[in-house]
């Protein structure tokens, strides 16, 4: 009994002796929206189906962990849009996002051996802009990473008279940013930003390209540009103007009033006042001598002829 146990271990370490057993590290970086696979063997063809065993992706992502896996059942606790290649045994990510960091370990195990790969992840976004400040034309290449940071360079190489790199932290991101000033005449209508990024599986370039013929220049918050710039020196005319105008109508007010007043001064005297308003003059009528008065006078004069006649 003892001896049929000791030939059964024998037997089974051989058998794991005798499978292959393959560790592989990479590391990855992709851009914001691309389609990416990330594969568990090099040569998914070394692996027959009939010698399938199994085959799982443990992901650890940003502030989520889940798994897909594949044996006799699919198990995915993801729920996120990613997908298992049942005959490949890659993993499919669509659209990859930021959140889509962080390291993916797959396990296969087959009846000839098994493979594991350790893939670091790395998801940064590259954009480029056409900037101006003072009428002098920016050309801007802004690079949002969050483990690898990369270095910036313009291609074709032009005699930039500014030349500036900038690191700032956003949240749980950092963002590069690269400007330089063009040259005022410009033969050529685009110009591209590369991004150059070291990591252990060799070194991997990402590439934006600026189109120098746009009209249009963005007005950006933290940019100064030339749109701005008409804007403000538009308002100060405007301004200008209406301190001008109302100044203009002040001292013309001004100068009707005091017109107006020396009118009234000068033309005074020969200005005649108007006649007083006098009372209606009654008409002239004959005098009336009342009619005793009359008779009065009458008979004195009848008295005094009298007497006379009878002297």
């Amino acid at each position: 009994m003892a001896n049929s146990q000791t030939l059964m271990v024998l037997v089974l370490l051989s058998i794991f002796m005798t499978r292959s057993h393959s560790k592989v590290f990479k590391e990855q970086i992709f851009v914001v929206g691309n389609d990416v696979t990330l594969w568990c063997t090099d040569n998914a063809t070394d692996v027959k189906l009939n010698e399938f065993i199994y085959v799982v992706w443990n992901m650890s992502m940003q502030g989520k962990k889940c798994y897909l896996g594949l044996s006799h059942k699919r198990d995915d606790t993801c729920n996120d849009g990613k997908k298992l290649n049942n005959t490949s045994f890659s993993l499919f990510i669509p659209n990859i996002s930021m959140e889509d960091e962080g390291y993916y370990l797959c396990d296969l195990s087959y009846k000839g051996g098994s493979n594991a790969v350790n893939i670091s992840v790395s998801v940064t976004r590259l954009e480029t802009q056409l900037d101006s400040e003072n009428g002098q034309r920016i050309a801007v290449c802004k690079a949002t990473y969050k483990k690898t940071q990369p270095t910036l360079h313009w291609e074709p190489a032009l005699n930039f008279s500014f030349n500036n790199t900038s690191v700032k932290k956003v949240d749980t991101f950092f963002i590069m940013e690269n400007r330089v000033h063009l040259p005022e005449y410009v033969t050529i209508s685009n110009i591209t930003c590369v991004a150059s990024y070291l990591s252990v599986s060799g070194s991997v370039q990402h590439k934006s390209t600026l189109d120098l013929t746009t009209q249009d220049i963005p007005n950006t918050g933290n940019f100064g540009t030339l749109g701005g710039s008409w804007q403000i020196i538009v308002i100060s005319i405007g301004f200008v103007l209406s301190i001008i105008a109302f100044l203009a109508i002040y001292l013309l007010c001004r100068k009707l009033k005091h017109i107006s007043a020396l009118k009234m001064l000068c033309c005074k005297s020969k200005i005649s006042p108007p006649a007083e308003d006098k009372p209606p003059q009654p008409a002239d009528v004959e005098e009336v001598e009342p009619y005793a008065s009359y008779i009065q006078r009458v008979n004195s004069i009848y008295n005094s002829s009298a007497e006379l006649f009878n002297a």
